[in-house]
């Protein structure tokens, strides 16, 4: 499992050293623009900060597995090659999709126009609504119904409030937002659902000659409740985890069934022993 916030450290990574590489450059003689270094600069400094913001939207959810929440970091977002999803929790309330957005400033919600400093932000909210409609279509039909889509700002103090369909809210409000949510969800499905989407949005992805992404061959998708390859329902919603947990107890059950009838055999034997005595 990735840790929050390492795709975008890589990411930084990389700005920093282009900066190094440019700074190098300028120093042997080389006509390099100050404001292509400035721009390579500001390029690391946001990438660094969005990390951080991942991480710290990480630590909330991470309060919340006691309420049987599980959280994904850092998953690839399905379909495209070099972008990820920041978070992914699932639990009792359903399955939401989380971009995390670590800005600075004044952010403002009025009437469902998201503004940070005066600038626009409505790309964000299509953004995170994408991500979430993407996920969606990998889930089993009877579990689509149950995602959703949150914007939450890392750095903001911000009420939940709908923004394009998506829910646009500050980190402290995270975790009371998830646990108001309705249950949609049993702790069984909780499990296979986190399982499946962790499988399968860690996956390396095979570009084709035509730049689309492909599975690797043989990874095809198994969503939790169906049978591989025949999309049959196979155990309800609760999948090959609950074909085990049903092969334990039939096991415990004869386990059970040849106990007591020794226990059968050795009575009969003691009663026929007290017969003999007695007679």
């Amino acid at each position: 499992m990735s840790e929050a916030g390492y795709g975008a450290e890589q990411q930084a990574g990389r700005r920093a050293r282009r900066v190094a590489r440019l700074r190098e450059e300028a120093a042997r003689g080389e006509a390099i623009d100050d404001d292509v270094i400035r721009r390579a600069q500001a390029a690391q400094r946001n990438w660094s900060v969005g990390a951080e913001g991942e991480r710290l939207v990480a630590a909330n959810l991470a309060h919340l597995e006691r309420y049987g929440w599980v959280a994904l970091h850092d998953l690839r977002w399905p379909g495209r090659q070099r972008a990820n999803i920041d978070h992914i929790a699932v639990g009792p309330g359903g399955i939401v999709v989380i971009d995390a957005k670590n800005w600075s400033g004044r952010v403002a919600v009025t009437e469902g126009d998201l503004r940070q400093n005066g600038y626009g932000r409505a790309s964000s909210a299509e953004g995170v609504s994408q991500a979430a409609a993407d996920v969606t279509a990998l889930l089993a039909p009877q579990h689509r119904t149950a995602v959703r889509a949150v914007l939450c700002l890392a750095a903001q103090d911000q009420a939940p409030t709908p923004v394009q369909g998506v829910d646009v809210l500050g980190r402290w409000q995270l975790a009371e937002y998830l646990l108001r949510l309705p249950p949609r969800l049993s702790v069984f499905d909780v499990a296979d659902v986190a399982r499946y989407l962790e499988d399968e949005l860690r996956k390396p992805v095979v570009p084709t000659p035509a730049g689309r992404a492909r599975r690797q061959p043989g990874t095809a998708p198994r969503r939790p409740g169906t049978g591989r390859g025949t999309g049959r329902a196979r155990g309800g919603t609760r999948g090959s985890g609950m074909s085990k947990r049903r092969a334990t107890v039939i096991e415990f059950l004869l386990k059970m069934a040849g106990l007591f009838a020794v226990y059968q055999i050795a009575m009969h034997l003691v009663r026929s022993y007290a017969s003999s005595i007695g007679g």
